[in-house]
């Protein structure tokens, strides 16, 4: 008979009391996730390894804060996409995306088609980053990192129908950057402001 498994936020709120196992196991228990989204957010192991590190020291510096109104890793999520957005505002580049080969969902969701029929990877993560912040946030981690509406309305703060809508707004852009820049290859979308 195993021993009961410790709660996330059993082992956050003995992390501020310097408690460095419970620091590792958070570790051990969610490197794999962080890194995931970190390298899907850049696109390239570097920069996904930082980011993943920033993220953890965060974790260590911030456990405090961590109320628990949210879930664990809804907050852990919150804490990783910061890192990897001030990350690329420090290095001053936008965000890449990595192929859609690579993720762990089924392949049953509407936008994959359009994603497998785009030309590069290059095409994709520049109609991404030129996508509204909240759309493509919605759509990274719906459509990528596969969480629920409800998880992404929580850490917005928004209604679920405001989610679902910013996905389905960000899907209509994508499929239109991607058509442009499948007929003009030189042509590089802007950033889409509201």
């Amino acid at each position: 008979m195993s021993a009961p498994t410790v709660s996330d936020e059993s082992l956050v709120a003995r992390i501020p009391h310097g408690d460095s196992a419970a620091f590792d196991e958070i570790v051990a228990r969610y490197a794999h996730r962080v890194h995931g989204i970190c390298f899907r957010y850049f696109g390239n192991a570097e920069d996904a390894e930082d980011a993943t590190q920033e993220t953890f020291v965060t974790v260590l510096r911030r456990a405090e804060t961590f109320a628990g109104t949210a879930s664990f890793s809804t907050w852990l999520y919150r804490v990783a996409t910061n890192t990897c957005n001030d990350v690329a505002r420090r290095r001053s580049r936008r965000p890449r995306t990595v192929p859609i080969e690579d993720r762990h969902e089924s392949p049953d969701r509407g936008i994959e088609d359009l994603l497998l029929a785009s030309e590069s990877r290059s095409s994709l993560s520049t109609a991404l980053a030129a996508l509204e912040p909240a759309q493509r946030r919605a759509i990274l981690a719906h459509d990528v990192v596969g969480e629920p509406y409800e998880s992404i309305a929580e850490r917005e703060g928004v209604a679920v129908g405001t989610v679902k809508s910013r996905i389905h707004r960000g899907h209509a852009r994508l499929a239109a950057l991607l058509d442009d820049t499948a007929a003009e290859p030189s042509r590089t979308p802007r950033p889409q402001t509201r």
